[in-house]
This record gives structure tokens, sequence and C-alpha cells, in this order.
């Protein structure tokens, strides 16, 4: 069922982004980070939404929060490979992503 609920939010999510209805981008990640909160595929169209309405300090919040959310998994993760080469696109070059 999780995986269901993942697939409709990121598939509605990239579909609002496209038609620059970022609120309707960011509201369908959200509910499906609501069902997997480390998903960071939903994780990233929240990035992707934020940056296309340029609301860099969003995507920071963003990034953080899910910074929180690797930290608290099974004593820390890191962030997946095609999330950190995504931020090191869509953040300004004077921010640190590890």
């Amino acid at each position: 069922m999780v995986s269901a609920i993942t697939d409709v939010a990121y598939e509605l999510s990239t579909r609002r982004r496209e038609a620059a209805d970022y609120a309707g981008a960011l509201w369908a990640a959200h509910q499906g980070l609501l069902a997997a909160e480390e998903n960071e595929l939903l994780h990233r169209q929240v990035f992707l939404a934020h940056h296309a309405a340029g609301d860099v300090d969003a995507l920071r919040e963003a990034v953080a929060r899910l910074a929180r959310i690797n930290e608290g998994l099974g004593g820390g993760v890191d962030m997946e490979a095609e999330t950190a080469q995504l931020l090191r696109t869509l953040l300004p070059r004077t921010t640190v992503v590890r």
C-alpha cells in the first residue's frame, strides 16, 4: 500500500510541477511523505518544486528536514547519490552539501 501511495504522489507531484503549480506539487509530495517520510524520491520532488518556485529558504529547510530524518534512521544513513547530485545542482554554490 505504501508503494502505491508514494508512486501516485510522485506522479501527481511531477505533473503539477510541470504545469507550474508548485503548491500542488508540494502538496502531492507531502502526502506521499506522510506514508513514507524517508522516501528520497519524494523529497527530490519537494526540492525541485521549491527551486522552481524560487524559494531557496524553503529548499534549505526541506534539505535540513531530510537530513534530520536520515540521521534518525538506524543511527544515521547517507543521502542517496541522486539526491546529493540534485542538491549540488539546485543549491547556490556557497552552500555545502554532505
